[in-house]
């Protein structure tokens, strides 16, 4: 049976991509506005640069930034498009004839549901591409320099088939895999479950390259025993470029698809992995974050227009929309600092509003 059975579900379909087209066309052009002055204020005045070269990086930045503001674009679309119905009295001739408040919604929860899987899965992994090109381009007009030494101290951790071993270095070079004054701890686990110390390498510098870490002018210190200069050694290791960098990307620069890589390798590798997790997660339930945005929408326009009120209806449903995103932004804080586990804080927000806009709905229809 399809989903959209008949011509009056196609109508509303077309309606409700209409309200979507008029409601993105106004956030694109206030985000390419917006980003505009920014861009003329970080980098116009630091620079000679034309507005068209302005424009191309603004334009650069619009995916991603558009991705951000869907949940937005859904909920001012599907309650423009079914206000205008409402006004019309349209909605009112549907409900007499039959038409339940669920086939109402139904066009605006699909629509919901593959744009919120084509964002996630095309526009997302576009605006990542889009956005890396940005930050390249930026730093060649700018003239900043990227090779230069990232001065943080730098902690990994890596398991052995008889312990791990804690890595801590003085300065991190992105560009050629080094870190500056690294020191291995070597720990081996005892008997009772204990780390032990084992033995301590320091370099003036270790390179990581195919599966190993090559350590110039090295020292091996062991519990008891004199230091022993061991020069230039290799020590095998199951951190790659990915995971090793991961601390220095922002989770908004790594496409869809290469989170769950991101995410294996960092693990493997003992990092912290929460805000790339939360940043999947949030990926993951942007078609439900869609639907619930619509869902709203359809909840603060069901009521009908000869019955008054109709509009500050519409305004509350605009409100409760920015109220979940205030909710949801909150949830996020509490995920990237380890309070609440990435799947609580992404689903958390888009399920329970879905669920409370069906509950009203269902009031609504049912009594």
């Amino acid at each position: 049976m399809s989903l959209l059975p008949n011509k009056l579900g196609r109508y509303l379909a077309r309606q409700i991509l209409f309200g979507l087209l008029v409601a993105g066309a106004i956030v694109a052009t206030i985000i390419i506005l917006v980003d505009f002055v920014e861009q003329s204020r970080a980098i116009g005045t630091r620079i000679e640069i034309s507005a068209f070269e302005l424009l191309t990086l603004t334009m650069m930045r619009a995916p991603l930034l558009l991705e951000e503001t869907l949940p937005f674009i859904f909920l001012f679309g599907v309650l423009f498009a079914l206000f205008r119905l409402n006004r019309r009295s349209e909605l009112v001739v549907m409900r007499a004839s039959g038409y339940s408040a669920w086939r109402i919604v139904t066009p605006a929860v699909m629509i919901a549901l593959v744009f919120g899987l084509l964002a996630a899965t095309l526009l997302n992994p576009l605006g990542s591409a889009l956005n890396a090109e940005f930050e390249a381009r930026r730093d060649q007009l700018t003239e900043i320099e990227t090779d230069t030494p990232r001065a943080e101290q730098i902690w990994l951790r890596e398991t052995t088939s008889d312990g791990f071993i804690v890595i801590s270095a003085g300065q991190l070079e992105e560009n050629v895999r080094e870190l500056l004054h690294p020191v291995f701890h070597f720990y081996v686990t005892s008997e009772n479950g204990t780390p032990d110390l084992d033995r301590r390498v320091s370099a003036d510098l270790a390179r990581l390259a195919a599966g190993f870490w090559t350590l110039e002018n090295a020292v091996e210190l062991s519990p008891g025993a004199e230091p022993l200069e061991i020069g230039e050694v290799s020590l095998p290791t199951s951190i790659d470029r990915q995971s090793l960098f991961e601390r220095i990307r922002s989770p908004r620069g790594v496409s869809f698809w290469d989170l769950p890589g991101l995410i294996a390798s960092a693990e493997a590798s003992g990092l912290a992995v929460e805000r790339f997790e939360l940043r999947w997660q949030g990926l993951l339930t942007l078609p439900l974050t869609l639907i619930a945005a619509s869902l709203i929408a359809a909840a603060a326009t069901l009521r009908l227009y000869r019955l008054g009120g109709a509009a500050a209806f519409a305004l509350t449903g605009g409100a409760a929309g920015f109220l979940v995103y205030f909710v949801q932004e909150v949830l996020h804080t509490l995920g990237e600092n380890g309070t609440l586990p990435p799947i609580t804080a992404a689903w958390a927000a888009p399920m329970i509003t879905t669920l409370l806009a069906l509950a009203y709905i269902a009031s609504t229809e049912d009594g």
